[in-house]
């Protein structure tokens, strides 16, 4: 029944790739090995592979990571766009980035000094690890934070700017945590 549910997952999925997503797959070489057992794992594994390098298949990995880096930076939220659908852009595209070994906010000496005020002065590999993690999340909540439609959240990124002033550490920590304050963020409409 499984390899069953599987053949048939593989046969909704080409349906769902675009033309040329279609054409790019049936352009690999070990195309008819997987097509002919309806591989939908296979397929999935591949699909990736051509979207994480935009076709290229890793023939030039600098110039994917340049494009992916580009993507990254170019991104903005649209005016009408939902913040939570905007939160699923953003995490795509970061993971797009991951897949590439492409990390932005990934500091050795910022996530010590995070450990430091944890009173944690010789770090173990391990809590040296989890601290880039946090400073990398809280490095794209502040991003994320940054992309976001101004017309809505201007006050607030105002009022955060003033919060660093004042020597507050006043971000929420993730791309999620802050996706649900902007998801209820009031704004008056008259001070953006």
């Amino acid at each position: 029944m499984l390899k069953g549910n599987l053949r048939n997952l593989y046969t909704v999925i080409m349906s769902l790739c675009t033309a040329e997503v279609k054409n790019q797959v049936k352009a690999l070489e070990n195309f008819r090995d997987f097509d002919k057992k309806l591989d939908s794992m296979t397929l999935l594994k591949e699909i990736k592979k051509i979207v994480y390098t935009g076709g290229s298949n890793n023939l030039h990995a600098k110039h994917n990571k340049a494009m992916a880096h580009i993507n990254f930076m170019d991104m903005r939220q649209e005016k009408y766009q939902d913040i939570q659908d905007f939160r699923d852009q953003y995490l795509s595209v970061k993971k797009v980035c991951d897949e590439l070994d492409l990390t932005f906010g990934r500091c050795e000496s910022d996530a010590k000094a995070l450990l430091k005020t944890e009173g944690i002065t010789e770090a173990t590999a391990e809590q040296l690890k989890d601290a880039l993690n946090r400073v990398e999340d809280e490095h794209h909540a502040i991003i994320f934070l940054y992309k976001s439609d101004r017309q809505r959240f201007g006050k607030y990124i105002t009022e955060k700017e003033n919060e660093i002033l004042q020597k507050k550490d006043p971000f929420p920590k993730t791309v999620e945590d802050m996706c649900r304050v902007l998801e209820g963020w009031k704004n008056d409409g008259k001070h953006n």
